[in-house]
């Protein structure tokens, strides 16, 4: 087989003795993750070793199996992937009332799709079911007073069958039905023959209906109370960003859609859906925390100005974690900001620990600049060693390669990244922002008029010191 020829070249090219397929099974009955389910339908899985530290990705192997096998010319539907636990890179949902509005919207959306080079394994829940014959009245039929449920109801009768007796034999209950012969009922030319019993004699069934021939859903999908129909497409580079795509998809492909299909809704599912309920939830936890962390530090400083200046560092410091993330090669994602949410918490350390001593040498009767000087000297050792070691115990897990890691190295990069650039920032420009916020109150308090002001007696710890004493 592909999968075969495929497992001897790996072994040959990479000269290994551990065989990279570990062992297949196939499926008859249903594709893959129960997409369709009948005979028509059927896969093959593929169970890999442990590919920690192979010369090859389970990606790439997949890829080769597909190229191997090639194009199957009776084949509806064939894609070769894999299981995303996050879902499909790309999942839309299409809803609305009529399905066959919903048929041609995906139609149309799986053409845009194919003509993206990015993608592919561009799929469908729409299961196809097998052929039916669907009727149509003539105007004899309605002159004749039939219904199409009268005339289906004998078409029916004689190609499936009518139960006409039951007969009881001791215990058993026999049924007897009735309908043509199996030479009868082989081909439309012969439905096309039926006669049809009305009220005023037979009719051949040509006569009384017209017919088509089509492809109803084997059944239909709804979300939200609405007819679903979900197309869903694979990344070409499993590791290429999903957002550009999305993009893309969002401005060229859905206006022409609701311009065309005006009853049809779109909605994004798979990992757009996962990753918009992650920033819902990170949201109102970010908001939750931030409003803690303002709570402390007023309360700590009893001061807004010296709470505001700490948490400067906040955005500061994400501009670190971005920086990081380019560094590195690595995309910003939900992840890396739930490692932003714990770097909100870890970056202002450094600069309540300035600040705190610089208050401390307020209270001693030194002068601003005095005050500043000697926090940035005796905090500096403190605050680099902090710094450093937090970096340092970040470093092994951005660096390191497996797939368990994968998930780590983005929040990672966010807290070593965010910490370095932040304390930095402490320690080159944290003093600026506090001569800065202490001319302002300055310049304040000679506009109002007041007098016999110096720099020292405007900072909040001196003021509320005096107010204590008082």
């Amino acid at each position: 087989s592909s999968i075969a020829e495929v497992e001897k070249e790996l072994e040959e090219e990479f000269a290994d003795t551990n065989k990279f397929i570990t062992y297949t099974f196939r499926s008859v009955g249903s594709s893959f993750q129960g997409q369709e389910v009948g005979s028509h339908a059927g896969n093959i899985n593929v169970m890999m070793r442990d590919m920690e530290g192979a010369p090859i990705t389970t990606f790439a192997i997949a890829e080769r199996v597909k190229k191997k096998i090639g194009e199957i010319p009776l084949a509806e539907k064939f894609t070769v992937g894999g299981i995303n636990r996050w879902g499909a890179p790309v999942s839309i949902s299409l809803l609305g009332k009529e399905i066959e509005e919903l048929d041609k919207a995906k139609i149309f959306m799986e053409n845009k799709l194919r003509e993206f080079s990015e993608l592919q394994n561009i799929t469908d829940n729409n299961a196809e079911g097998k052929q039916e014959v669907r009727l149509k009245l003539k105007p004899q039929a309605y002159f004749l007073g039939l219904t199409l449920n009268d005339i289906t109801n004998q078409v029916r009768q004689g190609f499936y069958g009518g139960q006409v007796q039951r007969l009881q034999q001791g215990k058993d209950e026999i049924r007897v039905w009735v309908r043509y012969p199996q030479e009868d009922r082989l081909t439309i030319g012969q439905l096309e023959k039926i006669k049809i019993k009305t009220s005023v004699g037979e009719y051949p069934l040509s006569e009384l209906v017209s017919y088509t021939l089509e492809r109803g859903p084997v059944s239909i999908k709804r979300y939200n109370a609405a007819k679903e129909v979900r197309v869903e497409a694979d990344l070409v580079d499993p590791y290429a960003p999903v957002p550009p795509i999305l993009e893309r998809v969002k401005n060229e492909v859905i206006p022409k859609i609701k311009a065309q299909f005006p009853g049809v809704k779109v909605e994004y599912q798979g990992q757009q859906k996962n990753s918009d309920e992650a920033v819902v939830d990170l949201q109102r936890l970010f908001i939750i925390a931030f409003g803690l962390i303002i709570l402390i530090l007023i309360l700590h400083f009893r001061s807004l100005s010296h709470a505001g200046i700490v948490l400067m560092m906040i955005p500061i410091s994400f501009l670190g974690a971005a920086w990081g993330h380019g560094l590195h090669g690595h995309p910003i994602s939900i992840l890396s900001a739930w490692g932003m949410v714990a770097l909100s918490g870890v970056i202002i350390n450094d600069a309540v620990v300035f600040l705190s001593k610089y208050n401390s040498n307020l209270l001693t009767g030194m002068k601003i600049h005095e005050a500043v000087y000697d926090a940035g000297i005796s905090r500096f050792r403190a605050i680099m060693l902090t710094s450093i070691t937090t970096v340092a115990g970040l470093y092994p897990i951005i660096l390191e390669n497996s797939f368990q890691a994968q998930f780590l190295i983005p929040m990672a990069i966010s807290l070593a990244y965010g910490v370095l650039f932040g304390t930095l920032f402490t320690l080159l420009f944290f003093p600026v922002l506090i001569y800065t916020l202490n001319d302002l109150r300055v310049w304040k308090a000679k506009l109002f008029g007041k007098e016999n002001i110096t720099p020292e007696g405007l900072e909040p710890v001196i003021i509320n010191s005096k107010v204590t004493v008082d």
